[in-house]
Formats: C-alpha cells, sequence, structure tokens
C-alpha cells in the first residue's frame, strides 16, 4: 500500500534509481515530504518545494482549450508602420538587395544595349543602385503628397502618373 501511495506522488521527478528506492523502503514509508536539514543522511529522500508547485499550472495549462490562451500584443494601425519609417530614414545603406537589381541590369543590357557591352565594373552598378533608388524614393515621396492633396492616404497608379507628369520624369505625355 505504502508503494503505491510512494510512486503516485513521485511520477514526475524521475531522479530516482532503484538503489536509492529500495533503500529508502527500507527506513520505512514516510507519508511527509521531508523538508532541507531535517535529516542528514540521504538527500534522495528530500523532495524539492518547487516541483511540487510546477505539477499546479502544468496540469491546468494542459486543460486549457487551445483558444483561450493568451493573444499577442497588437499595437494600433500605423505605429509599426511609423516605426518602420523612422527605421529605414535612419539607415544609409541600400534598400534593394544587390543581386536581383544586378541581375536586372544585365538582362536589360543584353536587351537593348550592343553585343559588345556586356561587362559592368562594381563602381558602376553601385552608382547605378544608388541613382534608382534615390529615383524611386523622390517618387514615392512625391506620390504621397499627390494623394494626401486629393485627401486620401492610399497610394494609387494615378498619383505616381501625377507625380511624374509634375516632375518631368519618365516618359513625357
Amino acid at each position: 500500500m505504502a508503494r503505491t501511495k510512494h510512486f503516485a506522488t513521485r511520477t514526475g521527478s524521475g531522479n530516482r534509481t532503484d538503489a536509492n528506492a529500495s533503500s529508502s523502503q527500507a527506513a520505512g514509508p514516510t507519508t511527509t515530504p521531508t523538508t532541507r536539514g531535517s535529516e542528514g543522511g540521504d538527500n534522495t529522500q528530500q523532495t524539492n518545494p518547487t516541483t511540487s508547485r510546477r505539477r499546479g499550472p502544468r496540469r491546468a495549462r494542459q486543460a486549457m482549450p487551445r483558444g483561450s490562451q493568451k493573444k499577442p500584443y497588437r499595437f494600433k494601425p500605423g505605429t509599426v508602420a511609423l516605426r518602420e519609417i523612422r527605421h529605414f530614414q535612419k539607415q544609409t545603406n541600400l534598400l534593394i538587395p544587390a543581386a536581383s537589381f544586378i541581375r536586372q541590369v544585365r538582362s536589360i543590357t543584353h536587351a537593348l544595349a550592343p553585343p559588345q557591352i556586356n561587362r559592368w565594373t562594381a563602381e558602376a552598378l553601385v552608382a547605378l543602385q544608388e541613382a534608382a533608388e534615390d529615383y524611386l524614393v523622390g517618387l514615392f515621396s512625391d506620390s504621397m503628397l499627390c494623394a494626401i492633396h486629393a485627401r486620401r492616404v492610399t497610394l494609387m497608379r494615378k498619383d505616381f502618373e501625377l507625380a511624374r507628369r509634375l516632375g518631368g520624369k519618365g516618359r513625357p505625355w
């Protein structure tokens, strides 16, 4: 009888061996857990008070349905966008990945340039990428001003067309 009670209270610990179990049974069954410093001889008999506290919440978490778990914190709409704007305005590195930009430059060169021109220096590619990103950032800012002027916060195609037309950028109309 004492053996079943003993194992029912100790199933989760897993740090006892058979030799320790037989020596504790020879000493006699105990129903109350021993505290630290009560007996100096057998340290394996003592229970850690934190293990018994951990079992309660673990069972409660398993009993809770999955839908009632705590939801992650959501910021208000626009907060993350403003944080990203500040983050990218502080950065000085290029925004377009270099490999894909170089791939596009080579495909355009192959399609439009004479066959003799097929090599680019690294400095020329970096300069071209900086100029392209500067143009795109300016176009986006002008387009955003056009959208705000129309009392909108959403960029549309007509905003880009108007910004290009007013700024004299791109193909002429």
